[in-house]
């Protein structure tokens, strides 16, 4: 029979296939070529296995005689919602799995001072995330080989960092990341730190989150952790590039970074601070 659970620790090799087929069909009806590197099941296990932690009830399965068909996570933070995950096997997209995940993940985020989704480019989930009433903001992101930045700025960042991280964090949108951030560096990203200005998280050659106290910080934390990147991958990656991180627009394209529409957009409700200088990750918004 088909219906939706909760998610356990079992689930999550079902989910990262999951979201592999699911992802990999997006790219393939959008016609990317290349989308970087597929997450790796120690992310995936590192990833999902936070979220059962600090939000069992926000995370939840759709199966079909004992086959997962969809998945949703929904996160709360200090106040903040955040949508986490939402993929539906191609198989039974528009079949309603995906609008009854999605209503699990709202209902779960009632009565939060502010919310935030950071969507796909697929037109279905992001007509889905604009029903829900939030302000969408259009995101483009930054892709090449950069020149002229280096890492002076930044050092490699540890647990003892968290305090730091923690008050950039409730500057910019709020509510702290906390430990969500050790569960990135679990699954392979390195903490990136610029003492009394910011951070910033990378994994390979993607920048997947950054924040600072004000542009001129973010700008030096972003060209470091753009040539922390380098040393990583053959080409970086910059992503959720709004109008309000213009600041991170300016770096990118100085760095020789080539801008591009392939990010999908951002939607935020409430109030979550100025959201800038902010870069947010996909898995902790």
């Amino acid at each position: 029979m088909a219906g939706t659970r909760r998610m356990t620790e079992a689930d999550i090799p079902g989910v990262h296939e999951l979201a592999g087929a699911a992802f990999s069909d997006l790219d393939r009806r959008l016609g990317d070529k290349y989308a970087g590197p597929q997450p790796q099941i120690e992310q995936s296990r590192a990833r999902y296995g936070r979220l059962l932690a600090t939000d069992p009830d926000g995370v939840r399965v759709a199966e079909d005689d004992g086959r997962i068909t969809g998945c949703v996570a929904a996160i709360m933070r200090e106040g903040i919602w955040g949508l986490s995950m939402l993929i539906v096997d191609p198989g039974v997209q528009g079949t309603g799995v995906g609008r009854e995940l999605l209503a699990h993940a709202a209902a779960y985020g009632e009565g939060a001072r502010g919310r935030i989704i950071l969507a796909s480019r697929d037109h279905r989930a992001i007509t889905a995330y604009a029903r829900l009433g939030l302000e969408m903001e259009p995101a483009m992101s930054a892709d090449g080989v950069p020149r002229g930045v280096d890492a002076a700025d930044v050092r490699l960042g540890t647990a003892a960092d968290l305090p730091l991280t923690e008050a950039v964090d409730r500057h910019v949108r709020g509510a702290v990341h906390g430990e969500d951030i050790l569960a990135m560096v679990a699954g392979g990203c390195d903490l990136l730190v610029a003492p009394d200005r910011g951070y910033a998280c990378v994994l390979d050659g993607s920048v997947r989150l950054l924040a600072a106290f004000d542009d001129d910080g973010a700008a030096a934390v972003l060209r470091g952790a753009i040539a922390h990147a380098a040393t990583k991958a053959a080409s970086v990656h910059v992503e959720w590039l709004t109008a309000r991180q213009s600041w991170a627009t300016r770096v990118c394209v100085k760095a020789g970074l080539h801008l591009s529409t392939t990010s999908g957009p951002v939607f935020l409700g409430g109030d979550v601070g100025p959201f800038r200088p902010y870069l947010p990750t996909g898995a902790y918004l």
